[in-house]
């Protein structure tokens, strides 16, 4: 096993020094050439940070410099922390903050919101660090000095609450989960990935590190991609992608587009989704334009990466959960009711998780840390640290994972114990059903859908009313032209609850 993640590149620019890496709009670049680049960032870097110090990177995230400064960081010894420089500059003030950096890494075309904010710290241009002369010697010097342990990266999640909070990865993470996350899907050197995920978010990991051990290509789709699904469908086609890994919401847009004829993504082998719940009745477009793909459903999170993956081999009702399948390889899941107590075989509890590459805790943030983690949660003697995911899930009788939802859309009504993951399955049947989700609002105690599409509200309560009790039909039906996305392209929870 290795023990740093530039070993990946060092290794590819030796096997495949012309081998195109990463590639976007403006241009491409080869494993000689980027770990070239990588080598000056880390040396400009060097100059200014000590290692093991932390490194804001705000730079254009639809390039391929951005993975070159991300790595430049790594270089250098120290943990990158990859910021959306289009946030408002309050939030990215609290967040930066917060993570202290020793420097902040930009381009040109990121340096004026950068400037727009307060820096405690000095700002490095890429333009410039990337022209800087590499010096092996102080190179070779930090990585002989570098351990597994030494925090890799630190990604900003809002999760549920819309507070920033930034996960802390080790190497050892992102190596023992590179390894064995490409050993389950069986990716190759002839796979090209299509890079959709914004690279503060967890989703892009694996259009980072596989490719590279590998020595696949990356394509860094323009952002407008997912503005426009007649744009990715074409991207997709003429790049002939193979492996594309986005959240479910990102698929729903482009499925009810209608510009997916079928047979139109030949190339397509990999249909991989992650985030949020998937239904097959999206599925069944991507299949049918993608006739050569599988789908995967995956199942992580920023805290603990993956979980678990099921690769789809049979269709499923609209209004059936999809399994996220066999645990990875070193995965344990503990299933615990309220009372802390392990739940019988087949019953729902709420998932604490355990696995080589759970994240170290949440920076500068120890109550927050305290909370998340749990050791031996059963008592067992074992000493072994657990993530307390707040999902609910419970394993199907061939072992297969589910995962219905979060424990926090368990919900008390009339005196009725209740999920709002019900409500939502009574939804997608109905027909001429689009998209949407149900919200409760426990101040004000209203249960509310929110739904695009022709549908009326008339419509959708004649059809609830055959099918849910009426302390499980909503009280609030908002119809919405499209639904809010956050930018890392999940449905945005927050805003839609301050419609409620």
């Amino acid at each position: 096993m290795i023990g740093n993640v530039l070993q990946y590149l060092d290794d590819a620019a030796v096997a495949w020094p012309e081998r195109v890496a990463f590639v976007d709009d403006q241009g491409e670049m080869g494993f000689a050439a980027l770990r070239g680049a990588v080598r000056s960032v880390g040396t400009a870097l060097a100059g200014i940070v000590a290692p093991r110090s932390s490194v804001a990177v705000l730079m254009n995230d639809r390039s391929t410099t951005v993975v070159v400064g991300m790595l430049g960081v790594v270089a250098a010894g120290c943990a990158y922390a990859p910021l959306d420089a289009t946030m408002p500059a309050e939030r990215l003030e609290v967040i930066l903050d917060l993570l202290q950096p020793a420097a902040v890494l930009c381009d040109s075309t990121t340096r004026q919101a950068v400037e727009c904010v307060t820096l405690s710290c000095p700002l490095v241009q890429y333009e410039e660090a990337v022209a800087t002369p590499a010096v092996d010697a102080i190179l070779d010097g930090i990585r002989a000095q570098s351990s597994p342990d030494d925090v890799l990266s630190v990604l900003f999640t809002s999760g549920s609450t819309g507070v920033p909070k930034g996960v802390a990865q080790p190497q050892s993470s992102y190596i023992n989960y590179v390894e064995t996350n490409t050993e389950r899907f069986g990716f190759t050197i002839d796979d090209v990935y299509a890079n959709q995920s914004p690279f503060f978010y967890a989703n892009s990991i694996t259009d980072l590190y596989p490719p590279i051990k590998f020595g696949a290509t990356v394509y860094i789709m323009p952002g407008r991609c997912l503005s426009f699904p007649r744009l990715l469908v074409d991207t997709l086609r003429e790049r002939r992608v193979t492996v594309l890994c986005m959240t479910p919401s990102s698929y729903v847009k482009a499925a009810q587009s209608g510009v997916m004829e079928a047979g139109c993504l030949p190339a397509l082998k990999y249909i991989v989704l992650s985030g949020e719940a998937a239904h097959w009745q999206t599925l069944e477009v991507w299949l049918r334009a993608a006739p050569n793909a599988a789908v995967w459903n995956f199942y992580g999170s920023t805290e603990m990466m993956g979980v678990a993956v099921k690769r789809l081999e049979r269709t499923y009702a609209d209004d059936e959960l999809i399994p996220v399948g066999a645990l990875y390889k070193g995965v344990e899941v503990l299933l615990v009711d309220e009372d802390g107590e392990e739940v019988p075989q087949g019953e729902r509890g709420e998932m604490y998780i355990a696995s080589p590459w759970l994240f170290c805790g949440y920076f500068r943030d120890e109550e927050l840390t305290g909370a998340a983690f749990v050791t031996d949660p059963l008592e067992r003697g074992n000493g072994v640290r657990y993530y307390r995911t707040g999902d609910i899930g419970s394993f199907s009788p061939t072992g297969e994972l589910l995962v219905h939802g979060r424990k926090d859309s368990q919900i008390k009504r009339a005196g009725y114990r209740m999920e709002l993951g019900e409500v939502e399955a009574a939804l997608r049947v109905i027909p001429g059903w689009e998209n949407g989700l149900v919200l409760y609002d426990k101040e004000s105690m209203k249960l509310a859908c929110f739904w695009t599409g022709p549908l009326t509200k008339k419509e959708i309560m004649a059809e609830l009313k055959k099918t849910l009790p009426r302390y499980a039909q909503p009280d609030t039906y908002i119809h919405l032209d499209e639904m809010p996305y956050t930018a890392t392209m999940k449905i945005d929870r927050v805003t839609l609850r301050k419609m409620i």
